[in-house]
């Protein structure tokens, strides 16, 4: 992480933090600040190439397990989350960033295409919540922060299935913090807007000075400036905060309407 991100910190000693998606991206970046405030990090991912790679960089910081699987499928969460217990005794933080999306016209995405962006960005939330809940029950105690978008709060031309499984996150989360309140279980959600990572289009000059114009800070974000909002969300600090969702946009946004920079690829998500 930069060195702005590093002003201030939160001590995650002895805690236990599953990333899905976390080999790239907002995902790494977010296992990277929680592996620098002390705690020990889970990532997952389904190329295990990458997975490999990113968990040998990061153990070099502190403990990391690595898990390959995919969060669209029940049964495959259910191993991962039992290997976290299995090697580290506990969780007590969830990051449910995993998701991915592509560009199409309404008409023209497939019943196919519209189940694999809803299972990856939406189904995947919730089975990875409904797995760890019993450890967090158990503990009387658990964080769990969701990963939506922007494109939850208004028309996304060309994605629609992506906005409709964004806001589906943001819902989901405000029902998830009030069921398990009682639990001493806190939710929250973060919708990013434009991210630059070595993926994402914005990596693009012509894409990422469009988008920008429509930005009120002038600029794109970066990764570390969502993972810093996520550790506030998991730390102490926030602990009367649940069901909540915090843009992280750099300001409410004009519609970019160049179809070229509307239907551009998609976010660098490690599904």
């Amino acid at each position: 992480m930069n060195q702005t991100s590093r002003e201030i910190t939160y001590n995650f000693l002895n805690k236990v933090v599953f990333v899905t998606g976390g080999t790239a991206g907002i995902g790494y970046a977010i296992a990277e600040a929680f592996i620098q405030s002390g705690a020990r990090v889970a990532i997952n991912g389904r190329n295990e190439a990458r997975l490999k790679q990113s968990a040998m960089i990061l153990s070099h910081e502190g403990s990391v397990l690595a898990l390959s699987g995919d969060v669209r499928k029940w049964e495959q969460v259910q191993a991962m989350v039992k290997q976290i217990v299995e090697q580290f005794g506990q969780i007590d933080v969830l990051v449910n960033n995993a998701g991915g999306n592509f560009s199409a016209p309404l008409e023209e995405i497939s019943p196919n295409g519209w189940h694999a962006v809803l299972d990856s960005n939406l189904t995947s939330v919730f089975y990875c919540s409904k797995a760890c809940f019993p450890s967090f029950k158990k503990q009387n105690a658990g964080v769990i922060v969701n990963i939506a978008s922007i494109a939850a709060f208004g028309a996304h031309p060309l994605k629609a299935h992506y906005g409709a499984a964004k806001a589906g996150v943001v819902a989901l989360t405000m029902s998830m913090a009030h069921e398990w309140a009682t639990y001493n279980v806190r939710v929250n959600c973060l919708a990013p807007g434009p991210i630059l990572t070595r993926d994402s289009p914005f990596a693009d000059a012509r894409v990422r000075s469009a988008v920008e114009k429509s930005i009120p800070l002038g600029r794109v974000g970066q990764p570390e400036e969502v993972a810093a909002v996520c550790l506030f969300l998991a730390s102490d600090a926030a602990r009367y905060v649940t069901g909540a969702t915090l843009r992280v946009d750099g300001g409410p946004q004009r519609m970019v309407s160049d179809p070229e920079i509307i239907g551009y690829g998609r976010e660098n998500r490690d599904v």
